[in-house]
């Protein structure tokens, strides 16, 4: 609970930082100049992200909306680099609004989603580690183990996780929380970018989307239906920044109850397993004991 409380505080410290609402910045420099001096500053509460990335690539900025192309490059490599399914990105062009959110949208729960695998699976190490250097520790689940924790040790070099060495209590959660806490930045700092470019420059957001080639260049355009889409449009990405902001913190709360949980599960698994052993010993005593009995019990017989 003490944790938990911790975090919920950090969280309700970064409001200072994450108070963009007020901002009006509809240019894309005035994204990436809030990203490089507030998210990525060496002065914030998280910058260790900088030297303790659970993910070993080079992070990037999303897209300006007035460079779609490049910045699908950037996306597809990126999500190569993630082991993700980089051709999700052209599948966006399906839809009738614009997909600037739709890609940024993607990326970032993508990223987010690599981060807590890498965060698991140090915990899934580190955990089983602690167990099997306990002496008292005998059980034929312990060979299972250590073949889960070299697989598990794998699977975190091969998918470009940092592993992170500091055992202390709170290093993992810490260098969880400064990750996930500059990816939220840098989205949420996008999002309010997107959303004055849907209210300051219309044409400039919807301009390649469907409904603009439909509708804009009309003569006889039906006013309200395309104000109901471009509505739509800036509703998405209201709603967008009100479940990411809802977010954040319940999945960082749901992974610390799973890193305390964890050797419990682990220990439970222990018991089970000397509970089967019991159980076979048992059988192998007692059934030379029954048949005696059974045999001494035939021999007496009339």
């Amino acid at each position: 609970m003490k944790i938990i409380l911790s975090i919920l505080i950090f969280l309700l410290s970064l409001g200072s930082v994450f108070a963009v609402e007020n901002k009006r910045d509809s240019l894309y420099n005035d994204y990436t100049n809030n990203v490089k001096n507030l998210c990525a500053s060496s002065g914030s509460e998280w910058s260790g992200w900088k030297t303790g990335s659970l993910i070993k690539i080079v992070q990037v900025n999303y897209a300006d909306i007035n460079n779609q192309k490049g910045g699908d490059i950037i996306y597809k490599k990126y999500l190569k680099e993630l082991q993700a399914d980089a051709s999700k990105i052209d599948s966006f062009w399906l839809g009738n609004g614009p997909v600037f959110l739709d890609k940024a949208s993607y990326m970032y729960k993508e990223t987010m989603s690599a981060l807590y695998a890498c965060a698991v699976m140090n915990v899934r190490v580190r955990t089983i580690n602690t167990i099997l250097k306990i002496p008292t520790t005998r059980s034929n689940l312990k060979e299972v183990l250590t073949k889960e924790r070299d697989s598990t040790a794998k699977s975190l070099s091969e998918k470009g996780c940092l592993q992170v060495t500091d055992t202390s209590e709170l290093s993992l959660r810490k260098t969880l929380l400064d990750n996930t806490t500059y990816q939220y930045c840098n989205y949420r700092y996008y999002l309010n970018y997107l959303d004055n470019v849907s209210k300051d420059s219309i044409e400039t957001y919807f301009g390649d989307s469907t409904i603009a080639k439909d509708n804009f260049a009309k003569q006889d355009t039906n006013t309200a239906a395309v104000t109901q889409q471009i509505a739509r449009g800036v509703n998405k990405i209201k709603n967008e920044i009100i479940h990411t902001k809802e977010v954040f913190p319940q999945a960082m709360v749901a992974f610390s109850e799973f890193e305390k949980t964890y050797a419990s599960h682990i220990i439970l698994q222990f018991i089970l397993q000397d509970y089967i052993d019991l159980r076979t010993t048992l059988k192998s005593v007692m059934n030379p004991i029954g048949q005696v009995i059974y045999k001494a019990s035939n021999a007496q017989a009339p």
